[in-house]
């Protein structure tokens, strides 16, 4: 594992003029910093998980994957421990990416591999909590670019695009027809919400197709009028309260015409290397709240989604 360039202290710590150190790590800081590292070392996800197990003897798989891929968020104990597996196993590979950061000062002295940890810098320039996380190579809808720059990043989007369905082809996933294996947790997601339909949805370069559906609202459509297809756009969970009162999606024809959807909140699944070829969504035909532990519910009912895309 890299020691860090110059310039940079190893351990937590802050850019730019002040040189103040990280007593307690964010909680979100640390998941980044461990599924970069994963990415960047090309880990395979099973051999984290196997590794893990063989420390903890914890059987919670859905947790290690979740928390990997960036859907669920795991206890401060269980976080250092993973961290501390994926350390191990770059140790003994002799990889020289940087090591996965720990959640104190403390934890990382205790650990052993403190020489081994870059410093994270936290200024706009050297981290942006914005940008998708390695290895996540899907489209993005940024804007404000130059002319020439404008024209870089289209060519690059569509290169992405191709890449993403290409990965989308590969999984055999719009070939499969029907499973129980996705029926089982849209059905699920539909009872623990008590919404009118739950439905998983894989985007293709032209269209949404139904992968799972329980429920009168989910087909295949499209994809410029699926919301599905918005969803994907970025790594987080787009929620829409009450779409028939919202500006911003009152005239979308699911919304004004057809179903009349009120309610639509959805999480985008992605593959193992990072492409978002999907989402798990809950629709209703009224208005609903949606608290942010319904996010991490929804969230992790995406995990499970991409537990069964990763096996």
């Amino acid at each position: 594992m890299s020691t860090g360039t110059a310039g940079q202290a190893v351990g937590f710590g802050l850019a730019g003029k002040q040189e103040e150190r990280i007593t307690v790590l964010d909680e979100h800081l640390q998941q980044w910093s461990a599924i970069q590292t994963v990415r960047a070392a090309g880990l395979a996800v099973e051999e984290v998980r196997r590794a893990y197990l063989e420390c903890s003897g914890d059987s919670d798989e859905l947790g290690v994957y979740g928390y990997l891929c960036g859907l669920v968020m795991l206890p401060l104990e269980r976080r250092n421990l993973l961290a501390h597996t994926i350390n191990g196993l770059l140790d003994s590979s002799g990889s020289l990416v940087d090591g996965a950061h720990y959640s104190d000062e403390r934890a990382t002295l205790d650990s052993g591999y403190d020489d081994y940890l870059r410093r994270l810098v936290l200024s706009p320039d050297g981290y942006d909590f914005t940008a998708p996380p390695a290895g996540d190579h899907s489209t993005s809808t940024q804007q404000g670019a130059s002319h020439d720059e404008g024209r870089g990043k289209t060519s690059a989007l569509e290169d992405a695009e191709f890449r993403r369905c290409h990965a989308l082809h590969e999984t055999g996933l719009l070939e499969s027809g029907a499973e129980e294996r996705f029926d089982r947790i849209t059905r699920d997601a539909r009872e623990h919400f008590g919404v009118s339909s739950s439905s998983i949805a894989l985007i293709t370069a032209d269209a949404q197709v139904i992968k799972s559906v329980v429920g009168p609202i989910g087909q295949d459509l499209p994809r410029d009028l699926a919301l599905c297809a918005r969803t994907i756009e970025r790594d987080r969970t787009l929620v829409i309260p009450d779409a028939g009162s919202d500006p911003a999606w009152r005239d979308h024809p699911l919304v004004a015409d057809g179903p009349e959807v009120r309610f639509y909140a959805g999480h985008p699944v992605s593959t193992a290397e990072g492409w978002r070829i999907g989402s798990l969504c809950i629709i209703d035909d009224r208005p609903r709240r949606f608290t942010e532990e319904d996010e991490v519910h929804l969230r992790r009912f995406a995990a499970q989604v991409q537990l069964e895309l990763w096996a």
